[in-house]
């Protein structure tokens, strides 16, 4: 086997460096060991430590060909990993590799939600009177003016609806007291 730092010589020194978790072993030449032998032995930590370093980068370099997110920079590998995505985009740029994974895990690559049991008994939402209308448009268009911070307009559209309230409040009364008054046989109706 060939030295993996020169690839000149045959290796006969395995270096294991273990980091994170991950265990990576690299196998050198006498020549190149000695290189990283005498940095440490002469003082230089620097030296040393670059080594290992550029070990660690070659390996993981060798190592992660994996697909890369264009949102985050994620790679595939790390998704294996980890479990987790980086990113909305990861689901668009992972789709082939997520397909299989997804059809394991859930049964199927197309999310299927549930419905509540009562959905198909749920009666139809009423029609809004005429007034009701015009009291939920005036209440969108004031909490609309709020977001966009135009407070003269919010005002106005809160008067509004007061007004339409108090309007409400009149009408009711008189409906009701129209309906108490006696018809021809003297009964009143409710």
């Amino acid at each position: 086997m060939l030295c993996e730092e020169c690839q000149k010589n045959e290796a006969a020194f395995s270096v294991t460096v273990t980091s994170g978790g991950e265990t990576t072993t690299r196998h050198l030449c006498g020549e190149c060991m000695q290189k990283m032998g005498l940095s440490l032995n002469g003082g230089e930590i620097s030296g040393f430590l670059s080594s290992i370093l550029s070990i660690l980068s070659q390996s993981a370099e060798e190592k992660d060909n994996s697909p890369v997110c264009s949102g985050c920079g994620m790679h595939y590998s790390a998704f294996e990993r980890t479990g987790r995505l980086g990113c909305a985009q990861c689901y668009h740029d992972f789709a082939e590799q997520l397909r299989p994974v997804l059809q394991r895990i859930h049964g199927n690559i197309q999310h299927e939600g549930r419905k509540p049991a009562h959905f198909e008994e749920t009666p139809a939402r009423p029609e809004l009177s005429p007034l009701e209308k015009k009291k939920e448009e005036l209440r969108l268009k004031m909490e609309e003016a709020v977001v966009s911070e135009n407070f003269e307009d919010a005002a106005k559209y809160r008067d509004e609806l007061r007004a339409l309230d108090e309007q409400e409040k009149t009408v009711a009364p008189l409906e009701t007291q129209a309906a108490s008054v006696p018809d021809e046989k003297g009964e009143i109706s409710l």
